[in-house]
């Protein structure tokens, strides 16, 4: 019997719809996936190109800005604008603004969306490094008024806002300039010597300039790029720290030693030597107008009249300005009697009344001792004597000639009346004095001494730096004395102009020009007329800046004289200053102008 079995088959009814929607849901996830790393992507590529446009936002604003800092208001510039004083400080910062059509940007205001959240870490805020900032300053005024911008604010490098305030050791840290922030206070001035950064020596004064250096300045750029969706997008916080391609010597006339140690102060060679009289030439370290005319702005300080970086140097400028005192007030004493008359056939200008003074006595004695002896008397005795018929001991009532104010512009007094004791005089509208300027840090006020000594090598060697890169240009011009032009440069073409050959004398002739004069071993000006705008360099051991008689005309600028070079002024009873050497730092720039302020450091804040 055969019997028959049946295999029962499974049902397999569905699978392939479960294969299916398998693969669509895998397919799925692999979309997905896709689609949200192409929009990661997106998204790295929007953060990357705002973060790159807010970069170069700011960075458009700090070189607009260096750009304009290089000259005055009237031309669109801010150099004449600046920060006087460190942040915190009345007028310690500036803000040019850049808003967008409609906008309203405002760094001061704690509620702004552009506020300067780390102006605070520039001033003793006792706020901690590394947190924001949420408050300004209460001192009023503490913020100059704020400059537009000139950059197209609709543009896609548009900043909001730069930041302009001085640099100080605070600001340096943790690298501070002084490498421990514990030898001067944390707000003490930054300054360019010409080759490196120091902190400001202080003293009379504690601008950078008037210690023969350079302002650093700090510039600040905040820049804000919108995202697509509007929100605030990415946001650039960046740093140039900047200074002046030029210089800003200590002095109207600086004297550079080269530091090594001297014998004796005979020894040393840049010393000043004058006759007897009032000095022909008037040496004044007030800033002064391309012009010649006494600045207004405060473009820059005053310096001291002469400067040096050497104490044998000063000992013997100090020796020198009393012997000039000594030479007008023998000269006033023999010259004029108290009631302004001459006196043994001499001429009794209005100077050198002023001098001698309207007293019975004269009001300085020749000699500078301690009243026991007065070499030299007999001139001034028998004034006294044919005036009043009296006997008298000069040094027991006058005073040392030693207190002779060079700084007094009735020196160059045109006129004189009669008054009690000193004589009323009148001045010339530009009046000056032979020695004049800001106060010197020496017993004399008219010297200053850079500290240290390396500021002042490192200042002339910046000019020779700027020299040695000028050669092969077109406004570079080397020749010997005896082939130069009558006039080199113009104001905006200032130049470069190198005498070769064993120096300059001017004799019967004229010179003139804009910019940069290197003279070696010695130059003398006689009977001559010299109009120089810029900086006169003195080179050579040996040599001499000689200003004798019928020298005429001005040096605008500074007068550099290198180690080993002397001066000496050609001196009258006259009174008149027929040669100036004014201090002009807007002549100083103008010399270096073809070159953009230099970037000392940058650095870069995002957030």
């Amino acid at each position: 019997m055969k019997m028959m079995t049946r295999t029962k088959r499974r049902k397999e009814n569905g699978m392939a719809l479960l294969l299916t929607l398998f693969t669509l849901l895998l397919l799925s996830a692999l979309g997905l996936f896709m689609a949200l790393s192409s929009d990661t992507e997106t998204r790295i590529d929007a953060n990357y190109g705002g973060n790159l446009r807010a970069y170069y936002a700011a960075r458009s604003g700090l070189e607009e800005v260096r750009d304009r800092v290089k000259y005055q208001s009237s031309q669109g510039g801010l150099s004449d604008l600046l920060p006087q004083d460190v942040a915190g400080k009345s007028g310690g910062v500036l803000y040019i603004l850049n808003p967008a059509p409609g906008e309203v940007v405002d760094p001061i205001d704690t509620h702004s969306l552009y506020f300067d959240d780390e102006l605070c870490h520039d001033y003793n805020s006792g706020v901690a490094m590394g947190t924001k900032c949420t408050t300004v300053p209460g001192l009023s005024g503490w913020s100059l008024p704020a400059q537009a911008s000139l950059a197209p604010s609709a543009g896609p490098l548009g900043y909001k806002w730069i930041r302009i305030n001085m640099k100080t050791n605070r600001i340096a840290a943790p690298y501070f300039v002084d490498q421990t922030g514990k030898t001067a206070p944390l707000d003490t001035r930054v300054c360019w010597d010409g080759q490196t950064e120091q902190l400001s020596p202080g003293g009379t004064s504690a601008a950078c300039d008037a210690n023969g250096m350079q302002t650093v300045y700090m510039l600040t750029s905040l820049a804000v790029v919108p995202s697509i969706n509007g929100l605030n997008g990415s946001r650039k916080l960046l740093r140039f720290e900047v200074v002046a391609p030029s210089i800003r010597p200590p002095g109207a006339v600086t004297i550079e030693t080269s530091g090594t140690p001297m014998a004796s102060a005979g020894t040393l060679t840049s010393t000043l030597t004058t006759g007897d009289g009032i000095p022909l030439t008037a040496i004044d370290g007030r800033p002064h107008t391309l012009d010649g005319t006494l600045s207004t702005s405060n473009q820059c300080s005053s310096v001291a009249s002469l400067a040096t970086n050497s104490n044998q140097a000063s000992t013997q400028l100090q020796q020198a300005l009393d012997a000039v005192r000594q030479g007008i007030v023998q000269t006033a004493n023999a010259s004029c009697k108290a009631d302004g008359s001459g006196l043994g056939g001499n001429t009794c200008t209005p100077a050198l009344w002023w001098v001698r003074g309207t007293d019975s006595n004269p009001r300085f004695a020749i000699d500078n001792t301690n009243g026991n002896t007065n070499t030299g008397t007999s001139s001034v005795e028998g004034a006294v004597a044919s005036d009043d018929n009296r006997s008298i001991d000069v040094m027991d009532t006058t005073r040392s000639y030693t207190n002779l104010n060079l700084a007094a512009p009735q020196l160059y007094a045109v006129t004189t009346s009669f008054a009690p004791h000193i004589p009323a005089v009148t001045m010339p509208a530009d009046a000056t004095a032979p020695f004049i300027g800001n106060q010197g840090n020496q017993t004399d006020a008219s010297i200053y001494q850079a500290a240290p000594a390396q500021i002042v090598q490192n200042e002339i060697a910046a000019v020779q730096a700027f020299v040695a890169t000028s050669v092969d240009q077109a406004n570079y011009f080397a020749a010997p004395s005896t082939n130069l032009a009558m006039t080199y440069g113009t104001r905006s073409n200032p130049v470069v102009v190198v005498v070769t050959g064993s120096g300059l004398k001017l004799q019967n002739t004229t010179l003139t020009g804009f910019g940069i004069l290197v003279v070696p071993n010695g130059m003398e000006i006689n009977n001559a007329t010299l109009q120089w705008n810029g900086i006169v360099v003195v080179q050579g051991t040996g040599g001499k800046f000689v200003i004798g008689a019928g020298a005429n005309g001005f040096i605008n600028g500074a007068l550099l004289l290198q180690s080993g070079s002397a001066m000496n002024l050609q001196t009258t009873a006259s009174g008149s200053n027929a040669f100036r050497l004014l201090y002009s730092c807007e002549a100083i720039d103008l010399a270096f102008s073809s070159r953009p302020f230099k970037v000392v450091a940058t650095s870069e804040v995002s957030f």
